[in-house]
């Protein structure tokens, strides 16, 4: 098994973790708040959701930067070395952010089965559109915010990412 499927496999027991847990939670509890303007349990879900739909679109380049040209490739480094690289070294986030806003949650995102189907089918694509690339277009990622990435780690930082999430649902 190459190192991207082994991550691409890591990913997804990352996100069945996740769709277990959330399926696990209590109705009554799937959009009460957790306190303090943290999301809901629907909103994290939905987060994820959105992350992934939007990761298929940087697999297949088509996701635009938000950052001007001018400053990219410096804005870029700073991002990677803040959030990638030591996310991936501690195998775990170690800065607490707020998602931008693009990745925000609504404020009644749909019921519990139509959002983890919505996840389950953005990761599928994902796992798809990164296998079916050419073989040596497999190796790096063109991140619009990170810069050039080694696909394998954008996976791991994506298991990461669920199993951080997985850590806010409500046991």
């Amino acid at each position: 098994m190459t190192d991207l499927e082994t991550q691409i496999a890591g990913n997804r027991a990352a996100i069945d973790e996740f769709i277990a847990a959330a399926r696990a939670i209590d109705m009554t509890r799937w959009t009460a708040s957790r306190g303090d303007g943290a999301w809901t349990a629907a909103q994290i879900a939905e987060h994820l959701a959105i992350v992934y739909e939007y990761n298929r679109t940087v697999a297949i380049g088509t996701a635009p930067s938000p950052i001007p040209r001018l400053v990219r490739p410096l804005v870029q480094r700073l991002a990677r070395g803040l959030v990638v690289d030591g996310t991936l070294k501690a195998g775990r986030f170690t800065r607490k952010g707020r998602a931008p806003g693009m990745f925000q949650p609504s404020a009644a995102p749909p019921p519990c089965g139509e959002v983890l189907a919505r996840l389950d089918a953005a990761v599928r694509g994902l796992e798809s559109d990164l296998r079916s690339r050419h073989p040596a277009a497999r190796l790096t990622i063109a991140h619009p915010i990170f810069g050039t990435l080694s696909t394998a780690d954008w996976m791991q930082l994506q298991a990461i990412h669920a199993r951080h999430h997985r850590a806010q649902l409500p046991s």
